[in-house]
């Protein structure tokens, strides 16, 4: 084979950026930003430009492993297809659908097709127990939409290339772009909006890269997010800045809200915000006055205690000033197909009784699932694409969970430090394998400012016997007799599939995930792939028209925005407590979870371009008043601890953090990943250790876990334990 170019976009993150790889013999020899891309237009991160370093990788796994006596060995596809389904039968039959569970990983959870198939294999054994990290990362805003809008799916975004003002809470675009929006060039539309007279605000513990490159920084003691965002309703409130007209037309609940807002006075939030009442006021003055403003928070603001009461304070801020569905303010964009039903009856976990959020089930209890007896008791799992080891709050828990599990089979390109402890591991595509559209966010839920659409083929083949997680899930439903999706007439088309694959039919690419894509973009109104193979950069679609939104597709029952949900209204009473909690810890230490320009979630520091020099490490950051403090010194290593557990860290000195708070990133400690080569080289510990976890630590409505703003100790670790 000779070289070739072929345009793509990327997968990593929201932003899906339109990316040029160079391919010869099968193997990725460049990956260049695609300037003609009509959303990312010639924008990528290192991490996407760095993706043909993952597909060939030299730890890729590339045949069937099963655990034997301790060690893996390597099995044929139909051996351990028949030995998955006839175990995971046998379980079904004994314990029922509610024993038998699945985690899906970020690395695959923005593609798709195998996202949308793990559905169809859990309800083939009428099973609904899935895992993911957005109970790690964002599920407080589906909670939030559920109860505001009445649907997970309807998501708001600032209209950042028109607003005039824009606040934004717990992001650094910088290093992690905007999550929840297709951003691309996300700095550059920021730093935009001063130049066209505009004002930015970031409201964060550090002065962020994204603050030193535009805008105005504003200090705030680490999970306190939620009184911020009660002192600035009630300031707007208290001046009558509200778009009462509005709010009869289009809204329920405003009085409940006022009264809520009414005892958090800008100068009792300043007490434990640390951001002074006439500065917030500033900052209120500004955003009413302002010609279209908006309010944005990102995972800062998630993983604290209260990440839903802020999500949907935020929101009720920007519904009530009249900038919800107006140009410049917040809008609900329109995805390419039609967004599924809201589920009836809400479901609750068995564990914490906490309500499903976007159909999925609390990662902070995962162990508990699994470890708790009775009816329900999870005994087998499918983790595709996952690391819940190292991402999910008590790992040693969640080791001993997965040793109790009566089958655990991992889907995935490596074997990372959750593949440890399957019996089965079957080896996966990476991004670059597989064709593709968009993800949900944007092809359901519409979160792009840009609307647009992209198709693309696979770039490379897939390497020795790896499969499409969608063939694999499909084939287990087979071995274990259960058709899949609960639906015979669907398994026998999957069969007929797989059939299809082996014939000359095939090679016109008309495979069953790409016949999923075909169905997709005709019921949007998209032409076919064929059509769509001739427009590599993607096409733009009928731009977002803010007003299209309120009185017309809000999706509660009384088709009105509830500004006062009875249950998020009756958790505000907790805050008193927690107030005069924070009031008392004053002096403590509050950890937040830095994230890295170099790194992403558990899975990038297996490419040694990303773990090179100084980066073969996380670090604790400290500003130096508190390392003094604490008797650090810089590149010592400290010992931070918290919930009777700790980690050992080196010391970097951040002015740049406020002082009070302290962060490490998180995603490291792979130092016993047998089955990654570079990663288990590197020294930098999982912070996740020391995070809260079982029920108790899990927000009650959302079940988010508790994860930035953790009360922590530090000390120095003396010299001869290092």
């Amino acid at each position: 084979m000779g070289t070739t170019t072929q345009k793509t976009f990327c997968r990593i993150c929201e932003a899906q950026c339109g990316l040029q790889v160079t391919t010869e013999n099968n193997r990725v020899l460049n990956i260049a930003p695609n300037p003609d891309h009509v959303s990312s237009r010639g924008y990528a991160c290192i991490k996407g430009l760095k993706m043909g370093d993952f597909a060939g990788n030299p730890d890729r796994l590339t045949r069937p492993l099963k655990k034997v006596d301790g060690s893996f060995q390597p099995i044929p596809w139909e051996q351990a297809l028949t030995e998955i389904g006839d175990r995971l039968k046998a379980i079904h039959e004994q314990h029922g659908g509610e024993s038998i569970a699945a985690y899906i990983g970020n690395p695959i959870a923005f593609s798709m097709w195998p996202t949308t198939l793990m559905t169809g294999f859990l309800k083939a054994f009428d099973a609904d127990k899935l895992f993911t990290p957005g109970t790690q990362d964002c599920a407080n805003k589906f909670a939030g939409a559920e109860r505001m809008f009445g649907s997970a799916s309807d998501q708001v975004f600032p209209d950042i290339d028109h607003t005039r003002l824009l606040i934004v809470v717990g992001s650094n675009p910088v290093i992690s772009k905007m999550s929840f929006i297709c951003l691309p060039h996300a700095m550059d539309r920021v730093a935009d909006i001063e130049q066209r007279g505009g004002k930015v605000y970031w409201v964060n513990p550090r002065f962020t890269e994204s603050a030193k490159r535009c805008g105005e920084h504003i200090p705030i003691r680490p999970d306190t997010d939620v009184f911020f965002f009660l002192g600035f309703l009630h300031e707007m409130i208290a001046r009558n800045a509200v778009d009462q007209e509005r709010v009869q037309r289009y809204m329920e609940g405003y009085e409940a809200l006022a009264a809520a807002a009414r005892p958090w006075t800008p100068e009792r939030v300043e007490a434990v915000t640390r951001i002074p009442a006439e500065r917030l006021r500033d900052i209120v003055t500004q955003y009413v006055e302002a010609d279209g403003a908006a309010i944005y928070s990102s995972t800062g603001v998630n993983q604290g205690r209260f990440g839903l009461l802020a999500f949907w304070l935020q929101e009720a801020i920007n519904a009530i000033s009249g900038n919800l569905d107006r140009r410049g303010g917040v809008i609900a964009g329109k995805g390419v197909i039609a967004k599924p039903p809201a589920p009836g009856q809400v479901k609750r976990s068995r564990i914490a009784d906490v309500p499903y959020v976007n159909s999925t089930v609390p990662g902070g209890i995962l162990a508990d699932e699994i470890l708790n007896p009775g009816p329900g008791k999870v005994r087998a799992m499918l983790n595709m694409s996952g690391n819940p080891l190292l991402t999910c709050a008590g790992s040693e828990r969640l080791a001993a969970a997965f040793s109790d599990l009566e089958l655990f089979v991992c889907l995935d390109i490596v074997r990372n430090e959750t593949a440890e402890y399957a019996d089965y591991i079957l080896p996966g595509l990476h991004a670059l394998e597989r064709a593709d559209i968009p993800f949900y966010f944007f092809t359901v839920m519409g979160l792009m400012p840009d609307r647009s659409f992209s198709y693309t083929d696979s770039v490379l083949s897939p390497p020795g016997d790896a499969r499409d997680e969608g063939l694999i899930l499909r084939q287990l439903c087979r071995a274990a007799g259960r058709p899949l999706g609960g639906s015979r007439p669907l398994q026998w088309l999957s069969n007929l599939g797989e059939w299809l694959n082996r014939t000359p039919l095939a090679k016109s690419g008309m495979t069953l995930d790409r016949l999923f894509f075909s169905l997709l973009m005709r019921s949007g109104k998209i032409s076919g792939i064929r059509a769509m193979r001739k427009h590599p950069d993607g096409i733009l679609l009928t731009p977002n028209q803010p007003g299209d939104y309120l009185g017309q597709r809000v999706n509660t029952p009384s088709g009105k925005v509830q500004l006062a949900p009875p249950d998020l209204i009756a958790r505000l009473d907790s805050l008193e407590t927690t107030f005069n909690e924070e009031l008392e810890g004053a002096p403590s230490l509050k950890l937040i979870q830095k994230r890295e320009r170099f790194s992403h979630n558990t899975w990038a520091h297996n490419v040694t371009a990303f773990v090179k020099g100084e980066r073969n490490t996380n670090y604790l950051y400290i500003h130096p008043q508190d390392a003094a403090a604490h008797q650090l010194t810089q590149d010592s290593i400290a010992r931070v601890s918290a919930n009777g557990k700790y980690i050992d860290v080196p010391v970097k000195f951040d002015d740049s953090m406020m002082p009070g708070a302290v962060a490490v990133p998180h995603g490291w400690g792979h130092q016993r990943a047998d089955g990654l080569s570079v990663a288990r080289q590197t020294n930098g510990a999982n912070i996740n250790v020391i995070m809260p976890d079982g029920p108790g630590s899990i927000e009650p409505l959302s079940g988010m876990s508790h994860m930035n703003g953790v009360v922590v100790t530090v000390s120095p670790v003396p010299p001869d334990m290092n």
